[in-house]
């Protein structure tokens, strides 16, 4: 559990500053508020052209599809959160929030702190999208600028031919769920795991991005997608999104749901854990969020 204190002090050495946690909540905690983007970085970007950002939107988005397979990885086998973060180039993290030096940090130390790697890689990718919406916002502003510029004529960028992409897409939104009886529902923290027990028959609604999907309990547990096809979880890990060699594979033709966008862990018992590591988020009753735990 995150809220266990350890029997002494956990130590490291961030630029040569020692640096003590009592618990693995302590340094979650201490993380959460390095996920914004500090307001030089915003300066900077406000500066940069649409092609810029798009550039920039690009290279975060491969960082994340790294992210995303170290943290599948680590869900299987703990351990190998070590050995791929050292297998990183530091200066793939930014400089922002000391986040480099952390890292740096922790790579440094044994496998004692790999529940500590998996919390700074997920907290991360929160500054990470954090990074994404903003870059999706000037994006979205300069090409309006731009485009009143050319009298309504296709944009050109620096000589070229641009044309929208799904990247930059606005992905917030109010999941449009038909039936109010459906409570409110919220966006998962990326990469923090959910606890979710359902009763027997029981049905609740996920989206993933925008669309519908159920997960019900009825004998054994299935993923409903937003076709309607039922597919059974098995016990373990369960991966759902558009990579084909996923437990559910979704429709590869929604590009917004992510080659893997959620991890289902069927723990038995109609307990079930699910990560979110996905670009345009997953969206469940907000019930589910009062009490998890990463």
């Amino acid at each position: 559990m995150l809220d266990k204190l350890f029997a002494k002090p956990m130590e490291l050495v961030i630029a040569g500053q020692t640096v003590s946690f009592l618990s693995i909540a302590d340094f979650e905690f201490c993380l959460s508020g390095r996920t914004s983007v500090p307001s030089k970085k915003i300066t900077d970007m406000v500066k940069c052209t649409a092609k810029q950002l798009q550039v920039e939107a690009y290279t975060i988005k491969d960082i994340e599809k790294r992210f995303v397979a170290i943290l599948t990885h680590s869900i299987e086998d703990p351990s190998s959160i070590s050995r791929s973060l050292k297998e990183l180039d530091t200066s793939i993290f930014s400089q922002d929030h000391g986040w480099r030096n952390i890292v740096a940090a922790l790579n440094d130390g044994g496998d004692e702190f790999n529940p500590f790697r998996r919390i700074a890689l997920v907290k991360y990718m929160q500054y990470l999208s954090s990074r994404q919406d903003i870059i999706k916002y000037l994006y979205s502003e300069k090409k309006k600028l731009e485009g009143g510029k050319q009298n309504g004529k296709s944009e050109t960028i620096e000589g070229e031919s641009f044309k929208d992409t799904l990247i930059f897409e606005n992905t917030i939104f109010e999941p449009n769920i038909d039936n109010s009886k459906d409570g409110e529902f919220e966006r998962m923290p990326k990469g923090e795991a959910v606890i979710a027990t359902l009763k027997p028959k029981e049905r609740i609604i996920i989206m993933l991005s925008k669309h519908k999907c159920e997960i019900e309990a009825n004998g054994q547990i299935f993923f409903i997608d937003q076709a309607g096809r039922k597919h059974v979880l098995d016990l373990g890990r369960n991966i759902i999104g558009r990579d084909a060699s996923g437990t559910v594979v979704i429709d590869p033709g929604l590009r917004d749901v992510s080659r893997m966008h959620l991890v289902i862990e069927n723990l038995g018992d109609n307990s079930l854990q699910l990560t979110d590591l996905s670009s345009h988020g997953t969206y469940i009753p907000s019930a589910l969020l009062e009490d998890h735990t990463t």
